[in-house]
């Protein structure tokens, strides 16, 4: 993936130590890969700099040492730090005492305002092919016919150790009934909604919604939008939305993968996502209703969608559900002994007590994590030069969360 220039980030304030635990954080989050920060606390320095001609592409200042600059050229995008929105004189305010992910988002939001970035979406121009090719950030998504079997502890696991890798993340929820653990509060619930209105309505502003709207998990360590509150919404996107939806994720260029976690129908949405990935993850158990209804979703689809459907089988991997210290399935005669089990996981009985939410962080399972980590071995996802075990610890260190999730 061919990586874009780092934007410009100047900070200005006259605590020192408010800078230290910024960079800090900078360097550790999936934000330091597209952004230099260059920090002042001297107001003669900042205007010295300022004034020198060197590339800015957002400055955020407390409001004094932004006053004390004057006049800035119009191509300098400009912010004050502020203590309270609504307090400052300036056009635009950011709060500077919040947890850091979210000052970081904020940053990246206004910025993201600010620019006008068309992007080719998925479905205009594309033949279906192309919506899964090589270029860009590598889209997997998890499906199953079969309810209940741990799709979306799949899809979060995968996610949470796809970053710890080192790679830059997004999850994608498209479930009609969505219970994944991310999002705890109302905050969001109409995000999705608007963000598909910008898709149809004004295309070539989604990607600057996207990276205003996303929200960042910061134990998981990946990105992600919350899904629609109304799930006649889901029921109404269709194919060409959902290559358009993940289109403008690629288009933002800041992610090696994204993970789509699908429901157990097998719809135009499921269709359209299919042909947008890189691998389906299609996951199931030796139970005989799973391998049953494996097998009917396959016979629809090929009914359903013909040779395009035939045209998607080389994506599908098909991911075992296996209880520990069970026997390796065995398939029943006909069209399921044809399967090819790429990998398996294990069937976490206490992550199944709490909901199957353990990839949350309800549990953590050093078997499952493993077999994600074999699996992405498996897929050729994982990136070069191995697993950033650092980077796994950092974000699993519950004196790291504390951290940083104070405020700057």
């Amino acid at each position: 993936m061919i990586r874009m220039s780092k934007r410009n980030l100047i900070v200005a304030v006259q605590e020192s130590s408010y800078i230290e635990r910024l960079g800090d954080y900078l360097r550790q989050s999936s934000f330091g890969t597209g952004w230099q920060l260059t920090a002042f606390t001297n107001p003669a320095a900042l205007r010295s700099y300022m004034r020198g001609g060197y590339a800015v592409d957002l400055l955020v200042a407390e409001p004094s040492l932004l006053d004390e600059l004057g006049e800035l050229a119009e191509s300098v995008l400009a912010a004050a730090l502020v203590g309270q929105i609504g307090r400052s004189g300036h056009k635009h305010q950011v709060l500077q005492y919040q947890p850091l992910p979210q000052l970081l988002q904020s940053f990246a939001a206004l910025y993201a305002s600010s620019e006008q970035r068309p992007v080719k979406l998925m479905g205009e121009g594309n033949t279906e092919s192309d919506a899964g090719s090589e270029a860009g950030a590598s889209i997997i998504s998890v499906y199953s016919p079969a309810g209940g079997i741990g799709k979306t502890t799949l899809a979060l696991q995968l996610a949470r150790q796809a970053a710890a890798c080192g790679a830059r993340v997004f999850y994608l929820n498209l479930e009609q009934w969505n219970a994944a653990p991310l999002w705890d509060s109302r905050d969001g619930r109409e995000d999705l909604s608007n963000l598909l209105y910008t898709l149809q309505a004004a295309p070539d502003k989604a990607v600057a919604q996207i990276i205003a709207l996303r929200k960042r998990h910061p134990w998981l360590g990946i990105d992600f939008i919350v899904p629609c509150e109304n799930a006649e919404e889901r029921l109404s996107l269709t194919a060409e939305h959902a290559k358009s939806l993940l289109g403008a994720i690629k288009g933002t260029g800041e992610y090696d993968k994204i993970v789509v976690d699908l429901d157990s129908r097998l719809d135009a949405v499921h269709f359209g996502v299919f042909q947008a990935s890189r691998h389906v993850l299609w996951l199931l158990n030796n139970d005989p209703s799973s391998l049953r209804k494996t097998e009917l979703a396959m016979q629809y689809g090929e009914q359903k969608h013909g040779a395009s459907f035939a045209e998607l089988k080389p994506k599908f991997q098909f991911i075992q559900l296996k209880r520990i210290g069970s026997p390796e399935a065995e398939w029943h005669s006909g069209r399921m002994a044809s399967l090819s089990i790429t990998a398996s996981v294990p069937f976490v009985k206490e992550w199944a007590a709490c909901g199957q939410q353990g990839g949350a962080g309800c549990f953590d399972a050093p078997q499952y994590r493993g077999a994600i980590e074999t699996l992405l071995g498996k897929l050729g996802e994982l990136k070069p030069g191995g697993d950033d075990r650092d980077a796994f610890e950092r974000r699993n260190n519950p004196a790291a969360q504390r951290a940083n999730s104070q405020p700057a």
